[in-house]
């Protein structure tokens, strides 16, 4: 197949992605949807992706599904309300000055660090937790994990479809900024970690584990 037909390919397939419906209990797929809706529930519309992930790929550790941090950036759309946003710099280059000066207070600090996702090479799955974020500019965004046809897509991109909310997410793996305090929280989440792994192993609904989360 030539360059041209895999992109193709490619971007076809990652345009089917959605959120991964929960498959045979105790499955990998099932195993990481819970953790990502735990993750999702704990941070809600906080805007800490790094924190999330980091919290992420240690509960990923504790059920033996090995995960890592991966920078994005991405330009996220809202059909309903024509909401356009864009988050690092891969993302905010594709727009005119005058746009971006609409986009500044939407990122934390002012700063434009772009975005953190998790990825697993194994199962071929995108995983970000933290896009709840966005309701803090009124738009309805779910924690996501999607099947990708590549966790290193040779376009260098991934693309997200459900319920109105389009995103495009780009590689940036060169974008180390978020990767310290990713890994301070990686680092520091063993303890809740482990608690959340045990509840998942166990059956428990992920919203019930969030809560307890937030109790202890």
């Amino acid at each position: 197949m030539g360059k041209a037909s895999r992109l193709k390919a490619e971007r076809a397939a990652d345009r089917k992605g959605r959120l991964v419906s929960v498959g045979q209990r105790g499955t990998p797929e099932e195993e990481l949807s819970a953790a990502t809706s735990v993750v999702g529930e704990l941070f809600g519309i906080e805007a800490d992706c790094a924190a999330a992930a980091g919290l992420l790929v240690a509960i990923g550790d504790e059920l033996g599904h090995a995960l890592r941090p991966r920078p994005v950036a991405a330009i996220i759309r809202e059909t309903k309300s024509n909401t356009l946003l864009a988050m690092g710099p891969k993302a905010t280059k594709k727009f005119s000055p005058e746009q971006i000066a609409g986009m500044e207070n939407h990122r934390p600090g002012g700063r434009d660090t772009g975005h953190l996702v998790v990825t697993s090479d194994e199962h071929k799955l995108l995983l970000d937790p933290n896009m709840r974020q966005l309701g803090n500019v009124g738009v309805d965004a779910p924690s996501i994990l999607i099947r990708v046809r590549s966790t290193e897509p040779e376009s260098g991109e991934w693309q997200f479809r459900h319920e109105g909310l389009e995103i495009l997410y780009f590689v940036d793996d060169e974008n180390r900024a978020l990767l310290p305090h990713y890994e301070n929280a990686h680092r520091e989440s063993r303890m809740y970690a482990q608690a959340i792994a045990e509840g998942i192993r166990a059956g428990v609904d992920p919203i019930e584990i969030a809560a307890r989360m937030k109790k202890s």
